[in-house]
């Protein structure tokens, strides 16, 4: 039976991004098919899902999807090999999987470490997926670092900030000057139900979602702070040197809570990002400054 709400399948569905993702399409209205590491037997709405698997199109056939939002990435591989083979080659399958099964839209989350020249691991795997993505017809956004309320605890990037902002004396990569080009969830939210409603219509190119005011690294730990009631002093420290730590620690077969790419996708980040007019698209990208005006969202 064809179940009367709209039905969204998303990957990813236990981490920071999906989850925020499931949570409002299941308030606005949706059900949401849940693709995660955790889920147990399959059913309904829940699939177990580990990127690099083969996936049938009789998964979101027998389930009615009519759309797919990819969130799910693999950090867990270090060597590009393996990266490809999991992230890349897993992505493939799923989008594959997904238009043989004859689901009308698709929305693959990419991000805004993705662009022609980029140097991160990270960043060119997931320019591979895009190229992937839109071969099946796939629509591909960049969302900058996502945030939702700053004074609540959460997960993702913004998480750790907020747990290093906790400190007395908090380090900073070459002073934390590098800048940061953040989304609020709700507003990723709205341009993703969106392009999964087909309010939009089809998008060919991949779209930068971000406020295109950047914040510094430090503003961002110290607002991060100032939250919590704390002033962290902060400490510069070269890039190359942690990267080269990392670097050490991952040959060794350690697994460190910061991986070495990740340096690389921050200190070489797109020197010009091509943010979309999203007024147009009556869709609302706030500016991260509004919320570092006030004391709480």
């Amino acid at each position: 039976m064809t179940p009367s709400e709209p039905r969204v399948a998303i990957t990813g569905a236990s981490g920071f991004v999906g989850s925020s993702l499931t949570e409002r399409f299941e308030r606005s209205g949706w059900s949401v098919v849940r693709f995660t590491r955790s889920a147990g037997e399959a059913s309904e709405l829940s699939v177990p899902f580990h990127l690099g698997d083969e996936v049938g199109e009789g998964v979101f056939r027998s389930r009615h999807v009519d759309a797919l939002v990819h969130c799910a990435y693999d950090f867990r591989p270090v060597s590009w090999v393996d990266i490809r083979r999991v992230n890349v080659e897993g992505s493939r399958r799923l989008i594959a999987a997904a238009a043989a099964a004859g689901v009308p839209r698709m929305v693959v989350i990419s991000t805004i470490s993705a662009f022609a020249g980029c140097r991160s691991l990270y960043g060119r795997a997931k320019l591979e997926i895009e190229a992937e993505a839109e071969r099946f017809g796939a629509m591909v956004v960049r969302p900058g670092l996502v945030y939702g309320d700053l004074d609540s605890t959460g997960g993702g990037m913004i998480g750790s900030l907020r747990s290093s902002a906790r400190g007395r004396l908090v380090p900073l990569l070459d002073g934390g000057g590098h800048l940061q080009y953040l989304v609020h969830v709700d507003d990723l939210f709205e341009l993703v139900r969106r392009l999964c409603s087909g309010d939009l219509g089809p998008v060919k190119a991949p779209m930068v979602v971000a406020s295109p005011r950047g914040v510094t690294m430090r503003e961002l730990v110290a607002e991060l702070g100032r939250r919590q009631g704390t002033r962290p002093r902060f400490v510069s420290i070269p890039w190359q040197a942690v990267w080269l730590g990392l670097k050490g620690a991952e040959a060794l077969g350690l697994k460190p809570s910061y991986r070495s790419d990740s340096v690389v996708s921050l200190v070489h980040q797109d020197p010009h990002p091509d943010f979309p007019s999203f007024a147009d698209l009556g869709v609302r990208v706030r500016d991260f400054g509004d919320a570092m005006s006030r004391t709480g969202e």
